[in-house]
């Protein structure tokens, strides 16, 4: 008997173990993500700031001034791809964090529950 307890401790710790083990590899995942998602949504910036400050001594006609300003607020928009991006990816690379969500919404989901009048 006490060997199969044994047996049944040490597996019922390496299964906590392999949990531990898979929610780790997904939070590494989800950080690396993050970390592309950060530099996609950033890089556009700073080298739209550099070639401002770079050609701010230049004649520039009105076209390229359009086109500028258009860069300027493409790049501008791409900053808020990290806040907005961040909750989907998060969503489509871990399961841990599908089913937090999936519980969170279903919680504030209220019972539509009639009281009888007697």
């Amino acid at each position: 008997m006490s060997i199969f307890g044994y047996l049944t401790y040490r597996n019922i710790h390496s299964t906590r173990a392999l949990a531990e083990q898979q929610a780790d590899r997904q939070l590494m995942k989800m950080i690396l993500i993050e970390t592309v998602l950060v530099i996609i949504s950033y890089i556009q910036y700073g080298v739209n700031g550099a070639y401002t400050v770079i050609t701010a001594g230049m004649v520039k006609d009105s076209n390229r001034l359009s086109i500028e300003n258009f860069v300027a607020t493409l790049s501008n928009l791409m900053c808020y791809l990290y806040f907005s991006g961040s909750c989907y990816m998060f969503m489509l690379s871990s399961s841990r964090f599908r089913a937090a969500v999936k519980r969170l919404f279903c919680c504030l989901r209220a019972t539509n529950q009639i009281n009888p009048n007697i």
